[in-house]
């Protein structure tokens, strides 16, 4: 087991996370029985819906897309409607499951025979020490967490986490042991049905032991006239209130209370900025491959992580954004003089821009082909359409909030009725992808994005392969 650092001081060795080094043998063994537990659950329909983590067909970007589908539709009924949200935390989540009432759980999904004693070996007899600069502590016996490192313990820890949902009577989303509890709020009735979960959530917690940091635990409140009212987490003797937040890091993702997501996008951009200065300093000369190498490795992913979720309505935001690729194109000095554009075409690095558009239209073809084992009702499809078109067209539906007309499910919508029946109907997600970049073979380095108003014919120009370099996903 190596201790690996989280966050904070690193003088303390709470903000440590201990992640188990197993051998390659056990891994492959760990992964069969991983498998076949997966199998298992889905097969018989035991796993939660609102379940996101660690499960073929679902992620981050699923579970973040169905809590502000939920929120912004909210609020877009009318200004009295509000939300309440509480970020849930665990008090080291993984280390505490007992193993004694986990083998109950996998008993009652019908887990038995060899399965079930093989995984009863596996968590059983553990035992453990803490070495620092070689001096070594007593060996101590490990009677209750799931081996983080291990192929096997995800799946074990939401197998054991599962029924969490059914002990609430409002919404909660979960991934993992990352869990939100939300209601629409109209007045103090709303909030007290939310503070009776809270209560219930606790008799879970103590039922299994698996308990919740409540001084961890924050509320967002969304809408401009939530009620005043005060939350509270904790054994009867020491309640906590809950701390009132204005943004909280949500998967990665920095959720602020009026889901514009400038910090997050101002976050996204200081690190790639970050980033960049770092290979400034490091490289005294850099050519074209290896400064394109070198930004889809490490700056990239910073600026795309879940552009579906908070992707930037406001100019500024754009801007901030793609200036970061803007000064990376910079750095290659053959090219330095030119504009941004012509230095996209000579590197073939799509803008950001077109990125994201593209992106857009990839989540969009996932849920329309079952790519995604979530609830795909928040893209509706247009069946009494009488325009012209293709066969999967979305329903256009009506907002009153511009917040609400940004999200994803409302933004996407012309312009993925803007395309042609050949490129929505595309038989894999990779062929889907080389229609995409032909059918928008104009925008592919344009700061604009690619029009919505009207379908256009599918063009038969085919790109060279010059061009379709570096579109991947």
């Amino acid at each position: 087991m190596s201790p690996i650092f989280k966050k904070g001081s690193k003088c303390t060795a709470a903000n440590y996370r201990p992640v188990s080094l197993t051998s390659v043998i056990c891994k492959l063994l760990e992964s069969l029985v991983r498998d076949k537990l997966m199998m298992h659950m889905i097969d018989n329909d035991f796993l939660s819906e609102l379940q996101h983590g660690f499960i073929n067909g679902r992620s981050c970007a699923t579970q973040l897309l169905a809590v502000l589908e939920i929120w912004t539709r909210i609020l877009d009924v009318s200004p009295k409607h509000c939300v309440d949200a509480i970020y849930l935390d665990f008090a080291k989540a993984f280390d505490t499951v007992p193993h004694n009432r986990l083998m109950i759980k996998l008993r009652s999904y019908g887990i038995k025979g060899k399965v079930y004693e093989w995984i009863e070996d596996f968590l059983s007899e553990r035992r453990q020490l803490v070495m620092v600069n070689g001096a070594k502590s007593d060996w101590a016996s490990v009677i209750s967490g799931i081996p983080q490192g291990s192929v096997l313990g995800p799946m074990l820890f939401i197998c054991f986490i599962n029924d969490l949902p059914d002990a609430v009577q409002t919404m909660i989303q979960m991934f993992a042991d990352d869990a939100k509890v939300f209601r629409e709020v109209l007045d103090v009735s709303d909030c007290e049905k939310l503070a009776d979960d809270l209560a219930r959530l606790e008799e879970w917690s103590d039922r299994w032991l698996l308990k919740f940091n409540a001084s961890k635990c924050k509320v967002m409140r969304l809408g401009s006239k939530n009620p005043p009212f005060e939350y509270h987490m904790g054994p009867p003797d020491n309640r906590h209130e809950l701390e009132v937040t204005r943004e909280e890091r949500d998967l990665g993702v920095v959720v602020d209370d009026t889901l514009k997501f400038n910090k997050h996008a101002e976050t996204a951009a200081n690190k790639g900025t970050s980033i960049l200065a770092m290979i400034r300093r490091a490289y005294v000369y850099l050519d074209g491959p290896s400064l394109v190498l070198l930004y889809k490795s490490l700056i990239r992913p910073h600026l795309e992580y879940g552009n579906v979720v908070w992707s930037p309505v406001t100019q500024k935001n754009i801007t901030l954004i793609e200036n970061v690729q803007r000064r990376a194109t910079k750095l290659v000095p053959d090219i330095c003089n030119l504009t941004y554009e012509d230095r996209l075409r000579r590197l073939k690095l799509p803008s950001l821009v077109y990125r994201r558009a593209r992106g857009d239209m990839i989540e969009v073809y996932k849920y329309l082909h079952g790519a995604y084992k979530v609830d795909v009702s928040f893209l509706p499809l247009d069946s009494n359409s009488i325009t012209r078109g293709h066969s999967l067209k979305l329903k256009k539906q009506r907002c009153r909030l511009q917040l609400r007309q940004h999200f994803f499910s409302q933004r996407v919508v012309d312009r993925w009725n803007s395309l042609t029946e050949h490129v929505v109907s595309a038989p894999t997600l990779n062929s889907f992808k080389a229609r995409l970049d032909s059918h928008w073979i104009d925008y592919l380095y344009s700061l604009n994005p690619p029009r919505t108003r009207t379908a256009v014919k599918f063009s038969v120009k085919k790109p060279s392969g010059d061009q379709l370099t570096g579109l991947d996903a």
